[in-house]
């Protein structure tokens, strides 16, 4: 069974625009392939150290919507010169949270 056979809420995917808080503080763009309820795969350009699993990450859904979120890292693994890395996140503005399920239902039904 694959992984999206085993979620309990399913994602949307695509490549979405995302920014992750590197080490140090600063913000870096990266890109989301699929964002669901309260996780997301992300594409990191180097893997986050392994002890420091929370930070935060911003979702650009729409030209005027992004979703600012507490994150854990839960999983990375190397591709190619990337990082592929599995976040469990919290949005830092609780109505967010209510409007991301109708998003995904939405992309879900665009996606071929």
């Amino acid at each position: 069974m694959s992984e999206a056979n085993r979620r309990i809420f399913p994602r949307a995917e695509g490549e979405y625009l995302a920014w992750f808080q590197a080490p140090g503080g600063s913000f870096e763009q990266c890109v989301a392939l699929d964002i669901g309820l309260d996780g997301a795969c992300l594409v990191l350009p180097y893997s986050m150290p392994e002890g420091d699993s929370a930070f935060e990450v911003e979702f650009q859904l729409a030209p005027d919507w992004s979703v600012r979120a507490k994150a854990t890292l839960l999983w990375q693994r190397n591709h190619c010169d990337l990082v592929l890395a599995g976040i469990r996140y919290r949005p830092v503005r609780s109505a967010d949270r209510s409007l991301i399920g109708p998003w995904v239902h939405r992309q879900r039904k665009v996606q071929p």
